[in-house]
């Protein structure tokens, strides 16, 4: 809430006023999610025309490396289009191809090892966890002990499997494009990387501390900050995306920065509890100053753990805090752990929800279901051809001209030229479709593929028995109308709404009221981690205790009215009383 994206709007604004720049130069904005574009369109929608088009470029620091750099880099390698697949799409034609024999002795370690493994259950997400190592071996995950050595056989095939992935199919994953687009950068000309820094005038780089170590690497190839100006927003005690997993060390800014030490979210009660858990002296002011209500602290004993939920409500309302539409909600760290966790509190908690649903031929129907209900023809009609993309890549069809296989792009021309009045009237009847339903969506697209294919000249049989069963499994699909109501407890006597989540979740979100629950990782807890920064007893040396101060500070900052934490008693009394003075305490252990 200090106001780093209204700045980063303020600043655009203010350089578009300007445009055009010299030499036809543009602003470059990057971030890891698509914020900033919808930021622009809702704050700023008079600007929204010109900062999203040329010579400007607002998106993703992915999307940015990949269409700028990777993909054409991958192209000109294998001389076929490369496309970006997400890791369970990618394992599934790892699968694919280790079972046809061509791997065997990968094939066999993994499967053997995965059979043994109680922690993953399901051998595609065993697969999607396999990479290699620094020294070279082949591990799951961040395990300690490798699942082949650097010089062995299964290493060897699981390399050259990747390579045939790239060659054969033309799929990278999220995590290798960064590594390609190093290899890109060091192969390029020093007169094509300039090119960058000459394009874009002013670059901004938006939650620069949730950067690994490669996409800053890439960013500084990319740009020469002695020939643009590039500037960098974020907060380092906000950095909980790479800090424990990837073990990367904190950006420290330049000793120049410019520093935001006030907060237009919270008052200055919750700005003096979470300002403890900040590196460095620097206190946070509240713009709005005092509001006279405390940060609570809820004690609770394991066997009363249910009371935690009903006291928040109770307390929404005593204090007249809840609203029709407000947003509260309750969050903790972990939500798999074998202790407590974020099912502790509430067992219909569903840690799967955000999950990023895997593409296949269910979850592009519903897509298309949710797009017709929203009253987006256009965006049904991409999927469409999203779709067919997906069933001529995994059926192996190719260009009849190029020879190459599809792209979106390919499609579209075919479609618009070769098939212009099949596709339209495909169109036209799935606009006057009735029924929004899946199943009735279904029919519809089987019938038009068939009759495509028929016009074509394939087989439409002979097609379908090519694509994987995965492509029409069911299980991963989770409808959207099923995702908006999971997680949300809804209190039976007032009717009151709280929304469950994982801090990584709602980072970057304002609350009218937030819950902090407690939660167990590693055989100790989060708020047991940071009491060393409230006073009480000191760090550790294991990572997680830097790492639980940031997450209680992401947290813990969400709301604007009331911060409540829900702190069990084995921790609370090890505190030494330390919470009094600044906490309102309220006792649910009688």
């Amino acid at each position: 809430g200090s106001g780093k994206t209204t700045i980063l709007l303020a600043k655009l604004k203010l350089i578009v006023d300007r445009m055009p720049l010299e030499n036809g130069a543009g602003i470059c904005v990057l971030s890891h999610t698509n914020v900033a574009v919808n930021e622009i369109k809702k704050r700023l929608p008079d600007y929204a025309g010109k900062l999203l088009s040329y010579p400007n470029h607002i998106g993703t620091i992915q999307s940015f490396v990949n269409k700028y750099v990777t993909i054409p880099y991958l192209r000109n390698i294998v001389g076929k289009n490369v496309q970006e697949v997400d890791k369970f799409t990618y394992a599934q034609h790892m699968l694919n191809r280790m079972q046809g024999g061509k791997y065997k002795e990968l094939n066999y370690v993994t499967k053997k090892i995965f059979e043994a493994d109680r922690q993953i259950t399901n051998r595609v997400e065993y697969l999607q966890e396999l990479k290699i190592r620094d020294d070279g071996s082949l591990c799951v995950g961040n395990r300690v002990s490798p699942l082949a050595g650097k010089d062995t056989t299964s290493t060897k095939q699981y390399n050259a499997l990747i390579e045939d992935l790239l060659k054969e199919e033309g799929i990278i994953r999220y995590q290798d494009a960064y590594l390609y687009a190093k290899d890109a950068i060091n192969t390029l000309p020093k007169t094509f990387t300039d090119l960058f820094s000459l394009r874009f005038q002013y670059v901004f780089i938006d939650e620069y501390q949730d950067c690994d170590s490669i996409q800053k690497q890439a960013i500084d190839m990319i740009f020469n900050p002695t020939k643009c100006t590039v500037i960098k927003l974020g907060d380092p005690d906000q950095a909980i995306y790479n800090s424990l997993i990837k073990q990367e060390s904190d950006w420290i800014p330049k000793p120049e920065f410019l520093s935001i030490s006030s907060s237009c979210r919270y008052s200055q009660e919750i700005a003096d509890v979470i300002g403890k858990l900040k590196k460095g002296d620097q206190n946070i002011i509240a713009s709005i100053g005092k509001s006279g209500m405390k940060p609570v602290l809820l004690i609770f004993d394991p066997n009363k753990i249910d009371r935690v939920i009903s006291e928040f409500i109770d307390i929404l309302e005593t204090r007249g805090l809840y609203k029709d539409k407000g947003v509260y909600k309750a969050i903790g760290a972990a939500k798999n752990s074998s202790g407590l966790k974020i099912g502790s509190y509430w067992p219909e908690f569903d840690s799967t929800v955000k999950k990023q649903r895997e593409c296949n031929y269910w979850t592009l129907i519903d897509d298309i279901v949710t797009s017709l209900l929203d009253g987006n023809l256009y965006k049904a009609e991409r999927i469409v051809r999203k779709l067919l993309l997906q069933i001529f890549r995994y059926a192996k069809i190719k260009h009849p001209v190029s020879g190459k296989e599809y792209s979106i792009t390919s499609i579209t021309k075919e479609l618009n030229n070769e098939y212009q009045e099949m596709y339209s009237q495909w169109i036209y009847e799935l606009s006057r479709i009735q029924n929004f339903e899946r199943e009735s969506i279904n029919h519809l697209m089987l019938q038009k593929i068939n009759e495509l294919l028929k016009v074509k000249k394939m087989n439409a049989v002979d097609i379908f028995r090519r694509l994987p069963e995965y492509f029409f499994d069911k299980s991963v699909v989770i409808s959207q109308t099923s995702i908006s109501e999971k997680n949300i407890f809804i209190d039976q006597t007032r009717g009151y709404r709280i929304e469950f989540d994982t801090i990584h979740g709602v980072k970057g979100e304002t609350h009218d009221a937030t819950l902090y629950l407690e939660t167990v990782r590693n055989r100790a807890s989060d708020l047991n981690r940071i009491l060393p920064y409230y006073g009480v007893g000191e760090c550790g040396n294991s990572r997680l205790f830097d790492y639980s101060r940031k997450l209680a500070y992401v947290g813990m900052s969400r709301p604007k009215k009331l911060l409540c934490v829900a702190m069990q008693t084995q921790t609370y009394e090890k505190s030494n009383g330390i919470f009094t003075d600044d906490w309102e305490i309220i006792e649910l252990r009688e």
